[in-house]
């Protein structure tokens, strides 16, 4: 009876002490930076995001994936093995891949943000240029304004019908 109190005691104790353990990460030589990672994933999606438009839809096949994903890897100095190796390496801890997914998801919401706020700014600058000068002023309760475009083309009338019919 002791040695079973004694067992369930040092298991709770294991058990607790794996539960506290430091922040996890996975560091490596053979792996990719946490930051190059996010990085890495967000230029992929981006990617990924662009290629799924029905422009791009059946310009590229599953084999292309390759020649897109190339340059990416280029960019952030790092091998296609490397980044193989790091996500088998992540698919092993899903905690710490939802939390690089947390990053990745947040960096493409503040570029959608700032795409946003950017269209809007532009909006609104093309509504001021296209505008004309005289409807920016205020209109009086007097003062008539007409839509009727002076310079429009008239519209072409049909000849009349000469022929009789009886």
């Amino acid at each position: 009876m002791k040695f079973r109190s004694i067992f369930l005691l040092f298991l709770i104790a294991f058990a607790l002490s794996a539960g506290c353990s430091k922040k996890k990460r996975i560091i490596g030589n053979e792996y990719i930076p946490q930051e190059v990672l996010v990085d890495v994933l967000v230029d992929i999606h981006l990617i990924d995001g662009i290629t799924s438009d029905r422009k791009y839809y059946r310009k590229y096949t599953f084999n292309d994936s390759i020649v897109l994903l190339e340059p990416i890897f280029e960019k952030h100095n790092v091998s296609r093995a490397e980044f193989d190796s790091t996500m088998m390496e992540y698919s092993r801890h899903p905690e710490l891949l939802d939390k690089v997914y947390d990053e990745v998801i947040m960096k493409l919401n503040l570029m959608l943000d700032e795409l946003d706020k950017k269209q809007e700014e532009e909006k609104k600058d093309n509504e001021n240029e296209n505008s004309p000068e005289d409807l920016k002023e205020p209109i009086n309760k007097n003062q008539k304004r007409s839509i009727i475009r002076t310079d429009a083309p008239k519209p072409v009338q049909n000849p009349p019908n000469n022929s009789k019919e009886e």
